[in-house]
């Protein structure tokens, strides 16, 4: 594909460095000279200086050839607009970075589409489906979804007290009904990505994928732990001035729980307290000082999310959380480089970064079926890939277990004319079929001719 990104902050330049890596033609749009100058010295994609509002600037990036145009700069109506002039020049895919949609109005016929937008991406709102997906559970880590609205992978942490610590997969004692409909992806242990099987133990500490229909996923998260669901009215507290860390305060209060806002400015907290409900409790401090952790009642707390602009602050507020009593940590960070960090840090049980985030959703838009899902798995540097099966595939008419799949290779759901399906070893593959596969950099490059497109 060709595609021109419009924007080089950090959520441009991560993107440019996976979309070139799969192969794809990548112009970079920017007025920042002295960002593009460190761009071209990194990636292998064209850069070019000027505003995607210049028309001369978007013909001379190809425009008019272009097979996507992403608008990703920090300033929304420069992306509306950017994208409104890439759609006159016949670009189907035009992506458009928003902070909100208050600028839409659906009564007065004033909508993405008719602003030349194919699809709209709106980082906080991706964050905070996230942050949201981990909360029901104290062992959930991450919830991954796919192009298939009901189509879940779950990632569970084993803890020492799990009655399933110590147990072989096969003889796991829950309902046949509920083993045979979800699928054990994958386990992280340590550093190591392992291929689960009948006889493979499960140890504390493993991050164990779960795969399946979501109703299927949860029966089992509820059998598995049952006793670490969230509670009703659960003490949550919650760090940060961002937009991500408003709205969260606002949703959680609105579910009833006991929440807790902690930020040093008295004017952005009487802001939030005329939106949140009236149980929301706004306590003047910061999120990294011990004190104001300990007035906020941070010890035996259900959860603490810490998500500043601050990245390092983060880390260090859900670091003393942890250490304080908090029984759940999250941490959001927005640097690229602290995305292979922050999951091997053991005080935090789930860390998301923003740009990660933004990334995966961007890469589920653009083409569904033969792109990475959620491809940067957060936890292990690994892919999730959907392939759709196609009539020149090796694979199509074979069982899996015929069909010499590489040991690296894990297929973890199959859709099939809309039904989610647990790939088993006597499946047999059809033409149409799309195979979720979890991939590493070893198995990656052998995926490709198993997985031809039409």
């Amino acid at each position: 594909m060709n595609i021109i990104i419009a924007g080089a902050g950090e959520l441009g330049r991560l993107l440019a460095a996976k979309l070139n890596r799969y192969g794809h033609d990548v112009v970079i749009v920017d007025t920042d000279s002295e960002t593009l100058e460190h761009i071209n010295e990194k990636l292998d994609v064209r850069v070019l200086e000027g505003s995607c509002l210049d028309v001369t600037v978007l013909k001379e990036a190809g425009i008019r050839t272009a097979d996507a145009f992403l608008a990703l700069s920090g300033n929304d109506a420069v992306n509306i607009v950017g994208c409104r002039l890439a759609s006159r020049f016949g670009v189907k895919k035009t992506v458009c970075r928003l902070s909100s949609r208050e600028c839409f109005s659906e009564s007065d016929f004033i909508t993405p589409e008719s602003m030349g937008i194919w699809e709209v991406i709106e980082p906080n709102e991706e964050c905070i489906r996230k942050i949201l997906g981990v909360l029901d559970s104290k062992v959930v880590m991450e919830e991954i979804r796919f192009s298939h609205p009901d189509a879940l992978i779950c990632v569970l942490e084993m803890r020492k007290t799990s009655f399933l610590a110590g147990t072989r997969i096969k003889d796991i004692p829950a309902p046949p009904e509920i083993l045979k409909s979800i699928r054990f992806a994958a386990i992280v242990r340590e550093k190591d990505l392992l291929v689960p099987h009948g006889e493979t133990l499960l140890v504390p500490g493993d991050k164990i994928y779960i795969a399946g229909h979501q109703k299927d996923v949860h029966a089992f998260i509820q059998y598995a732990a049952p006793e670490d669901n969230i509670p009703p009215h659960a003490r949550i507290l919650i760090g940060g001035g961002t937009e991500t860390a408003r709205r969260l305060a606002i949703l959680l209060a609105d579910k009833g729980h006991d929440v807790r806002f902690i930020h040093p400015d008295r004017e952005f907290q009487e802001k939030l307290l005329e939106e949140a409900p009236s149980g929301l409790l706004a306590i003047n401090g910061r999120p990294t000082d011990e004190e104001t952790l300990e007035e906020a009642g941070v010890r035996g707390c259900y959860a603490f999310l810490c998500a500043g602009e601050d990245d390092e602050d983060n880390i260090l507020g859900s670091l003393i959380a942890k250490r304080m009593g908090a029984e759940k940590t999250v941490s959001v960070t927005f640097k690229p480089e602290y995305i292979r960090i922050t999951p091997t840090i053991e005080e935090i049980n789930c860390s998301f970064s923003s740009t990660l985030v933004s990334v995966n959703a961007i890469l589920r838009m653009l083409e569904k079926r033969t792109m990475r899902v959620d491809a940067f798995l957060q936890i292990f540097n690994a892919n999730l890939t959907e392939f759709e099966i196609t009539s020149r595939s090796r694979l199509c008419g074979k069982t899996i277990m015929e069909s010499s799949l590489p040991p690296s290779l894990l297929l973890a759901l199959l859709f099939r004319t809309g039904e989610v399906m647990v790939p088993e070893g006597s499946t047999v593959l059809e033409q149409g079929d799309v195979v979720v596969a979890i991939t590493t950099a070893d198995s990656e490059r052998e995926c490709e001719k198993f997985f031809p497109k039409e």
